[in-house]
């Protein structure tokens, strides 16, 4: 049964369930007994090294909030985020991460996730769990300052994409196949080549190397 992740009458955050993405061995045992030491978590917090462990994994649907790692190896943190925002809308994913590129952090942020630290920020987790599992949102004030930066830039001029023909193509620049692209978001492979089609029509590219180069040029991710 899922936890409240509310406070209680007495003002004490309620624990609740919470599981981790995180495929750094070292990392994920002093986050989980901070976790545990905190009283912020339910016995057991669940812990996957990698997106696609955690996907195939049915107690994800047991969790009140997920806490996650952008820089995985496969399925990306950021878009595994994408991912569950149409898997599983109602569960608050929270990032904890060390990467801080102005890409990475908007496209977290697009794809529904109600908190963003950085690792070596771990002493304000308790107060953004409380904080997201409250119904808010909380970036920390380095994040906050990058994100501010990023809006006084000049936009770069791209073509406009959908949510999942972003996430198609983010898993194509990654090498997948169209086939392992259509088993990750359980579409079909006729389905995923179309969308495939809409992509390279739209970035005015040929092949994948093409699209690889496009990507980079106009910074897209």
């Amino acid at each position: 049964m899922k936890g409240e992740g509310a406070n209680s009458p007495s003002g004490i955050p309620t624990p609740c369930r919470i599981g981790v993405v995180e495929n750094d061995k070292v990392y994920i045992e002093y986050l989980l007994a901070e976790l545990q030491n905190g009283g912020r978590a339910t016995e057991p917090i669940y812990s996957w090294p990698s997106a696609e462990q955690f996907l195939h994994d049915e107690r994800r649907s047991e969790l009140d909030l997920l806490i996650l790692d952008i820089d995985l190896s496969g399925i990306s943190g950021v878009q595994l985020a994408g991912i569950l925002s149409l898997k599983q809308p109602d569960l608050p994913i929270l990032i904890l991460s060390n990467l801080t590129s102005d890409a990475a952090i908007f496209e977290a942020i697009k794809n529904g996730v109600k908190g963003y630290l950085l690792k070596s920020e771990l002493s304000d987790l308790s107060q953004a769990i409380d904080v997201v599992m409250a119904g808010g949102a909380m970036i920390t004030p380095t994040i906050a300052l990058r994100v501010m930066s990023t809006f006084q830039k000049n936009p770069t001029p791209g073509p406009e994409l959908t949510d999942r023909e972003r996430q198609i193509l983010e898993l194509m620049v990654r090498g997948k196949t169209i086939k392992s692209v259509a088993e990750f978001l359980l579409l079909s492979p006729h389905t995923v080549h179309d969308y495939v089609k809409r992509i390279y029509k739209k970035l005015e590219v040929h092949n994948r190397a093409e699209l690889v180069q496009k990507v980079q040029d106009l910074q897209l991710m």
